[in-house]
């Protein structure tokens, strides 16, 4: 019996992981990532999660660019939007902190 559970949480987990090697587009609005994370995508924005196309395996070289911000002040690379940039801004890592404020 305990073998059988094990057989079963092993395969499990490799449809877990075959699910996020594979690539799959939302049909509304062009995004393109794994399934896991294109159904918190879609949940997020009110689309029926069901309204996926599958693109195909992912590619050994895929990531997922981060968009960033440059700060004028220090030339630091900020991740996120315009609220972590003015957090940046207040903080002693912003190398010409409280010289201009």
């Amino acid at each position: 019996m305990v073998k059988w559970a094990e057989r079963l949480v092993h395969m499990a987990n490799q449809q877990n992981l075959r699910g996020q090697s594979l690539l799959f587009k939302c049909m509304e609005t062009g995004f393109v990532t794994t399934a896991p994370a294109l159904a918190r995508y879609q949940t997020g924005r009110g689309i029926d999660p069901s309204r996926r196309v599958l693109v195909g395996p992912k590619p050994a070289n895929w990531t997922k660019a981060r968009p960033y911000l440059v700060c004028d002040r220090c030339g630091a690379k900020i991740h996120g939007g315009p609220w972590d940039m003015a957090q940046h801004k207040k903080s002693k890592r912003c190398l010409r902190y409280g010289l201009d404020s």
